[in-house]
């Protein structure tokens, strides 16, 4: 069984909606296996916590459409449910398109879609709204709705009658609640590890929820299963040991990504920059990625005997990839000529194509509001395209290779081959 939780737009309340049902199918005894739809880091990390199970990134521009169904697949063996939960709005994709959208992963997957319906100050004009997405494309996939923020029973029946009237049933609703609110940053909510108080939250959430568990149950039904083939990985990284900094300051992982290069022979070794004393030991590599180390600023400095390690290790020429928050934090600590500073607005956001100095291109995606600018020369390994616009990214020093692109390297053993060579 899987369905997709999509939004009539960002705001109206999909993850929050997400993660009560996720929790309440738990609750109920599924196996809930939980999916994020687009790049985002965050909302994988709150399904994790609502289903105790791995969340997984499905991405149409990061990942092949074969990988991407390789991904679904696999992230949902075992499990009685698969949940995605969309991004932004259902048809929003790439470039004002549908393309990489919500409505394009659904199609391509045959998941059918719950759409998430924003009660705020409104009742029949809610069916008016889900009439333009059932009639915008035609050979879309959503089969109910869900109702958020609705006041009470009464302004449920409202909605629900409106809504069943144009044809969508509607499976349930979650009432307007304060408690439910999720504090956001710069990059989106704030992320899991640095809110103790999500659990009871999402409990919260999942008790409110009034949920028509049978109706979605003969929803998720119709979605088709999807075969999960095998990779023929080339053993690159066989016998080699890998470091991986992973904590509250560098969260921005997928785990797809290890997932490949566990695939490539790689053994991963976790350790926090925040915490631990020194880098593992016998590391042939290092990737430290994004995250909010500049959250967390005072307490990477303060641990002066990881810096050193870190330093030490660059020193000896360990190959070490640095994305994102992880080349800050090389700045942050000297280990890289790079100045770096904090912005109050988004510098770049959105799908990028890289082309490497050997000509090798990929793709990846941006999303960050800090700039570095060189202290001394430094060349740059990658050019990066955005439409019409051409800048240089992928900042050499030694055996560093650090930049803003994010990378997924499920399907792309080369890439992982050439950020650790």
């Amino acid at each position: 069984m899987r369905i997709m939780l999509a939004g009539t737009g960002s705001g109206c309340g999909k993850t929050t909606l997400a993660l009560a049902l996720m929790s309440a199918l738990r609750g109920r005894g599924l196996t809930v296996a939980p999916f994020k739809a687009g790049p985002d880091y965050i909302d994988p990390g709150f399904h994790r916590l609502a289903c105790g199970r791995i969340s997984h990134n499905l991405d149409e521009w990061l990942c092949t459409r074969q990988s991407v169904q390789r991904i679904l697949a696999r992230g949902a063996m075992g499990a009685d449910i698969a949940v995605i939960e969309g991004a932004m709005g259902f048809y929003d994709g790439l470039d004002g398109g549908d393309a990489c959208s919500a409505y394009a992963l659904a199609r391509h997957t045959d998941t059918p879609v719950i759409l998430v319906v924003d009660a705020s100050g409104s009742a029949a004009s809610c069916a008016a709204a889900a009439l333009g997405f059932l009639k915008y494309r035609p050979d879309h996939t959503i089969a109910g709705a869900l109702v958020n923020r609705a006041s009470g029973e009464r302004h449920y029946a409202l909605v629900s009658a409106a809504l069943e009237a144009i044809g969508l049933p509607c499976l349930g609703w979650l009432p307007r609640d304060a408690a439910l609110s999720m504090p956001d940053r710069h990059l989106g909510l704030v992320p899991v590890q640095e809110r103790p108080q999500a659990q009871a939250q999402i409990e919260r959430a999942a008790g409110l929820l009034r949920l028509d568990l049978d109706g979605l149950t003969r929803v998720a039904k119709r979605a088709a299963a999807i075969d999960a083939p095998g990779f023929d990985d080339p053993q690159f990284f066989a016998g080699r040991r890998v470091g991986l900094a992973r904590d509250a300051a560098f969260s921005f992982i997928y785990e797809a990504n290890l997932w490949a290069l566990r695939a490539m022979g790689a053994q991963i070794a976790e350790f926090s920059p925040l915490s631990d004393d020194a880098l593992p030991e016998g590391l042939d590599g290092l990737i430290l990625p994004g995250g909010f180390p500049e959250v967390f600023e005072g307490q990477l400095a303060a641990n002066a005997p990881m810096a050193s390690s870190v330093r030490g290790a660059i020193e000896s020429g360990l190959p070490v990839y640095a994305e994102c928050g992880g080349m800050l934090y090389l700045a942050m600590i000297g280990a890289v000529p790079l100045r770096w500073r904090m912005t109050d607005r988004l510098q770049r956001f959105g799908y990028v194509t890289v082309t490497d100095a050997d000509g090798f291109s990929f793709p990846a995606h941006e999303f960050h509001h800090s700039v570095v600018e060189p202290t001394a020369p430094l060349q740059t390994r990658f050019e990066v395209r955005k439409g019409g616009r051409r800048y240089r990214e992928g900042y050499v020093h030694g055996s560093v290779l650090a930049g803003y692109p994010h990378l997924h390297l499920f399907d792309r053993p080369e890439l992982a081959r050439r950020i650790l060579a």
